[in-house]
């Protein structure tokens, strides 16, 4: 994995200084042509920093380590910053997390799978945005209860590898956009052995028929108390059974209004007996022998890794942290940490298979402390960039090293009940501890 990631740096700095791309990304021909100190490369390495901080704090600091300096000084001011921005497009950030996924996920790099299957999910989330005209024009509102303020929010969907932690697609949207309607773009991302992993709010005809015409593979938790056949399955009090579902006629019309099969689909309904209610997962994985029954609660679970991601994202990562009050510095933000957060992951990969290895004999499972993974990567990711041709292998290895020794044990079978009382309402949420 360390060889893969010295590549991927060394991929990531020729791609940024690249001309093709500058043109492809930036927003006018003449953007970025005078040789200023915030170029192009630079400004997009510059939003990869993990930014935390006020605007003039983090560009003192960022010239100071890319420059080699023993103090800070404002080499730019954060004017220069906000006009440099305007130029630059946000769809970079996507193109370059499409590349670190594309050198992640190539043969023999050893990253964890269930039953030979690559095992994600696709959820989506509230992502806070500033109180600003031109954002809350473009991303919407989410009315507040009784006595509370309204709150300017978009929905962020993600494509997410639960078993390695990375983010495969990620993608932001007005508040009030369909979840259901991101899955299309998503799939866009999947590979063969994907076996993709959806809750509640995703059942649907169309998005069956979307898998199978896409020969993907899922797995999605239904509501019990809205399907006839959902009802009497739970009744009949079987572990499994193989149904068939047709299209009623709404799900007819969006079938072929997105140029989708709308013939009888063969499924299989899968119970999960949890102590308080029944949970019945809808799945097209049909081989019982292969794939007997008891193995879906266990599965199903895993899929809380991408609830726990989005905690990492708004708590640690900050996420909703914006530079600038604009609907193209909230884009370019919340790319640029997705990437930023990826590339930690990978040195995560690594620092926790020498975790395992030093702890594979403890009483208890141990792995690294999220937070203090990505304090750590701050500065260092830009310099991996910087200095990706000059020879980075030690570099690397000593923040692999560095994080591995930053551990905490995993004890399971905990939780806590969830309060849902109000949920949908309640869109002011306390403040999370930063991880700097």
């Amino acid at each position: 994995m360390k060889n893969t990631i010295i590549n991927i740096y060394k991929e990531l700095n020729n791609t940024i200084n690249s001309l093709s791309f500058m043109d492809q990304y930036r927003l006018s021909n003449n953007a970025f042509i005078r040789n200023r100190l915030l170029n192009f490369p630079t400004l997009i390495i510059y939003l990869l920093n993990l930014r935390k901080h006020s605007n003039q704090v983090e560009l003192d600091q960022f010239f100071k380590v890319i420059n080699n300096e023993k103090e800070a000084s404002q080499v730019i001011t954060k004017q220069a910053f906000f006009r440099a921005r305007k130029k630059l497009s946000y769809t970079a950030f996507i193109a370059l997390n499409q590349q670190i996924i594309s050198s992640t996920y190539q043969p023999n790099q050893h990253l964890k799978t269930w039953h030979g299957f690559r095992l994600c999910a696709v959820d989506g989330t509230s992502i806070r945005l500033p109180n600003i005209p031109d954002i809350k024009a473009h991303f919407g509102v989410q009315k507040g209860k009784e006595g509370q303020a309204d709150c300017t929010l978009g929905m962020a969907s993600i494509f997410y590898d639960v078993l390695n932690h990375l983010v495969i697609d990620s993608s932001l949207h007005s508040n009030g956009y369909s979840e259901r309607e991101c899955i299309p773009e998503h799939l866009k991302h999947s590979m063969k052995n994907d076996l993709i992993l959806y809750d509640r709010g995703y059942p649907a005809f169309w998005v069956y028929a979307l898998h199978i015409h896409h020969k993907s593979t899922f797995c999605i938790r239904t509501k019990t108390k809205q399907l006839l056949i959902v009802k009497e399955f739970i009744k009949s009090n079987k572990r499994e059974q193989i149904v068939e579902i047709k299209p009623n006629a709404t799900s007819l019309q969006t079938c072929l209004d997105k140029g989708l099969p709308t013939g009888v689909i063969k499924l299989r309904l899968v119970r999960v007996d949890l102590p308080d209610e029944v949970e019945v997962l809808i799945t097209n994985l049909m081989d019982t022998e292969k794939y007997p029954a008891n193995l879906f609660k266990a599965l199903y679970h895993l899929r809380w890794g991408i609830e726990e991601n989005y905690k990492c994202l708004k708590q640690w990562v900050e996420i909703e942290n914006f530079s600038g009050k604009s609907v193209l510095s909230v884009q370019q933000d919340f790319y640029a940490k997705i990437v930023a957060s990826n590339l930690t992951t990978l040195m995560k990969i690594s620092a926790q298979k020498k975790v395992d290895k030093r702890t594979q004999y403890f009483r208890l499972k141990y792995q690294v402390n999220s937070a203090q993974a990505l304090s750590k990567m701050k500065h260092q990711l830009v310099t991996f960039i910087v200095d990706a041709h000059k020879g980075i292998s030690l570099k690397i290895e000593r923040i692999i090293d560095y994080m591995s020794i930053t551990i905490e044990a995993v004890r399971e079978g905990r939780s806590v009940p969830r309060n849902l009382k109000n949920i949908k309402n309640d869109i002011h949420f306390s403040a999370y501890k930063s991880s700097l």
